[in-house]
């Protein structure tokens, strides 16, 4: 209608039809019990997973990415290579990391072996053939690299769009939302507004985000740093976003990586003695999943940083 109001059961049978033939599930993401919890890397959703300084937010976004990128990873329980599925044209964007660096730890990841001996060429067993296998299947692979350190959103919309274009990209990873001098200057330019708060800028950067993924129908994560509040509150939730609590609202699943306190250890230790679990340092707090029945709860997850892997284990 020309006043834009719409019957609510226009479309219903389509929808209906399609939810049956495509259901809303993305490719999986790596780690157990994740795509249970967000059905996987959704097309035309902008997720967000944010951490405190070194608990791992570029590891794990580099681990999806080869996850998503690569069709094989080796499995440490059964030591032998097995199918992830096949491999998905992928895009990871830097905005700290050098090439090599982001290099190795892909390696670390796909391989199980543990960085520091790639850094070191310190290998062990067969650790050295794993690492060159991974080697071999990365060069294979649609997965892409691109630098970035100090980008505008008009540099983002490049890249995302030259991804598509040039590499069929769906699966598009920026390591890392912040403002930068050149945003600043570029918003202010456009908006001709002197003086922009950070928590403005950020904001419009995850709205830019958001919106590519819908105008293009790719999946989008970024992560973003957390401000000092993280030490002392007990509800890890978008408040804990370094600069800005409106980066969340635009996204569609959020997610915040914590080191255990001690608190958390004398619980957890005593829960996974009885149930006989491992026993885990990592937690993970959800605090947005739209359309998904888990949110609000905490995945205690087992994280192994020198190779990537960063496991939930309930």
């Amino acid at each position: 209608a020309a006043d834009g109001i719409i019957q609510a059961g226009k479309g219903g049978r389509q929808l209906f039809e399609q939810l049956k033939n495509n259901p809303d599930i993305g490719y999986p993401l790596y780690g157990r019990l994740i795509n249970t919890v967000f059905r996987g890397a959704r097309l035309g959703k902008f997720y967000l997973r944010s951490a405190a300084t070194n608990v791992g937010k570029s590891r794990a976004m580099a681990a999806d990415a080869c996850y998503i990128g690569c069709n094989e990873i080796y499995d440490l329980e059964k030591k032998q290579w097995v199918s992830t599925g096949p491999a998905q044209p992928t895009m990871y964007v830097m905005t700290e990391q050098e090439f090599d660096e982001v290099q190795t730890m892909m390696w670390a990841f796909l391989s199980g072996v543990n960085e520091e001996h790639i850094l070191t060429y310190k290998y062990v067993g067969d650790e050295e053939e794993r690492v060159l296998h991974a080697i071999d299947l990365i060069e294979k692979s649609p997965l892409y690299l691109k630098e970035l350190h100090d980008f505008s959103l008009k540099d983002i919309e490049n890249v995302v769009k030259t991804s598509i274009r040039n590499y069929n990209v769906s699966y598009f990873f920026l390591d890392y939302i912040h403002s930068s001098m050149k945003i600043l200057s570029e918003v202010a330019s456009r908006a001709s507004v002197k003086g922009l708060r950070e928590d403005n800028v950020l904001f419009m950067i995850s709205v830019r985000l958001k919106d590519l993924a819908v105008e293009n129908n790719i999946f989008i994560m970024s992560s973003t740093q957390l401000n000092g509040d993280y030490t002392s509150v007990t509800i890890f939730d978008q408040n804990l976003l370094r600069g800005a609590k409106s980066i969340a609202d635009k996204i569609d699943a959020g997610s915040i990586l914590l080191n255990l306190t001690e608190a958390d250890k004398e619980v957890i230790n005593k829960l996974c003695s009885e149930k006989g679990m491992e026993i885990p340092n990592l937690k993970m707090s959800i605090y947005k999943n739209r359309r998904g029945r888990y949110n609000h709860i905490l995945l205690w997850c087992k994280a192994d940083l020198g190779t990537c892997r960063i496991n939930p284990i309930f």
